[in-house]
């Protein structure tokens, strides 16, 4: 296996971010792509864009969250498919935030506001563009736009965590000029992570040298075939939490096990979890999203710092249990399927299955729940390397989805 740069390592260690959909459609209230998928008038459309009120946005708000869930970076939309930039173009158009009532860089805001708490910014910007007429019509001078709006983002905001593009999907045959983009990315943010999004299709799939992490938007990871140029590639799930990305009246959520359990199938991999909210447009985050993510971070805060360290053991696990290690040597086993104990006519909590775990070459000395510290009964056949885990079950209203239990050698 080839050894990983450093950056990218250092961005695996993060583990969790929070995905945050930010921008004029948020006053909507119908989804991000409102603009498009609602037939709106691209000119009244416009002029309401130039009119919103940003005065209430506060990059606090998403900081707040983003720490509720345990997430260690933060990425934010600096301009979506419809055009208009959160950010200072500094005269590169008159179509972002600097041309409304409040004349606010809110990009400067919030990439000052997360290194006031230690997390890191990273940066979302379309390649698409509805509003540009050059996207349609001259792609060249388009990408000369775009290549100049990288630019700002690149040179005018300190170091920031990464860029993840999207939109190259709308013109699949095109020649998008990538080396250009990313060598003019790695020449002034040389430790910036670089992901471009495959879209629902190509999930996973590398693309390019210097893309650092591939996207499984909406799906779970796989691990990452990184062969194809010869580098190492980190991978990154995305998904939101109900139907949308921007704000909408969507109630379709989904579940915290389905959530929780898609944290940890990214660290099996190696791989982060982009778990995305749809803010208001007064930058606060709906109650039900909020809850969602408050929960979240119960649980990662029960996994420590396995959660965040743990890579990738040589230690295997059946069917969907796995086991992470960190730089100290310590292992810890991620268990499914354990069900909690209760009262027959309360809780079917029929005898969870034995955990075997394969490649378990030293001598066990105890295994502990990281849940309640209580010792795990076990037993080893060490010459065959095996680890069979008689997990007790969870106690009546103390369920965290996934059991963690931490395994000490002699």
């Amino acid at each position: 296996m080839m050894k990983p740069k450093k950056y990218i390592l250092d961005f695996e260690a993060l583990g969790l971010g929070l995905f945050v959909h930010y921008g004029v459609y948020s006053k909507f209230e119908q989804g991000e792509w409102v603009l498009k998928l609602h037939n709106l008038d691209q000119a009244e459309y416009e002029t309401i864009a130039r009119e919103t009120d940003f005065s209430s946005f506060d990059a606090k708000n998403l900081v707040v969250a983003a720490k509720s869930a345990g997430a260690k970076y933060i990425t934010l939309t600096t301009r979506h498919h419809d055009g208009f930039s959160l950010y200072n173009t500094r005269g590169l158009s008159d179509y972002d935030v600097m041309h409304t009532p409040n004349g606010r860089d809110l990009i400067e805001e919030f990439v000052n506001a997360c290194r006031e708490e230690s997390i890191t910014p990273f940066f979302y910007h379309t390649t698409l563009d509805w509003h540009h007429p050059d996207f349609d019509h001259d792609f060249n001078s388009y990408l000369d736009y775009l290549y100049k709006s990288i630019e700002i983002l690149c040179t005018h905001y300190g170091k920031i965590g990464g860029f993840w593009f999207d939109g190259n999907w709308a013109k699949p045959s095109d020649d998008w000029k990538l080396d250009e983009l990313y060598s003019m990315i790695r020449r002034l943010q040389p430790d910036a992570i670089i992901n471009n999004n495959t879209g629902l299709s190509a999930q996973g799939e590398v693309t390019h040298p210097e893309i650092d992490s591939v996207s499984f938007e909406q799906g779970r990871p796989i691990p990452v075939d990184y062969t194809k140029f010869n580098k190492y590639v980190s991978g990154e799930m995305s998904f939101t939490l109900n139907e949308h990305w921007g704000v909408a009246k969507d109630i379709n959520y989904k579940s915290m096990k389905w959530i929780v359990e898609s944290a940890a199938c990214c660290r099996k991999y190696g791989n982060n979890l982009l778990i995305n909210v749809g803010p208001y447009i007064d930058s606060t985050i709906p109650l039900m999203q909020k809850a969602l993510l408050e929960e979240l971070g119960k649980w990662v805060s029960m996994c420590g710092h396995s959660f965040y360290e743990g890579r990738p053991s040589e230690i295997k696990g059946c069917g969907e249990d796995f086991a992470l290690s960190t730089k100290d040597g310590t292992d810890f086993a991620y268990m499914l399927g354990i069900r909690t104990f209760g009262d027959e006519n309360v809780l079917n909590s029929k005898t969870s299955h034995f955990k075997v775990f394969s490649n378990v070459t030293k001598k066990v000395k105890e295994i502990t729940w990281l849940d309640n510290n209580e010792k795990v009964s076990f037993s080893q056949d060490v010459q065959q390397g095996i680890l069979t885990i008689h997990p007790s079950k969870f106690g009546y209203g103390n369920s965290w989805v996934i059991r963690v239990a931490k395994i000490k050698y002699e």
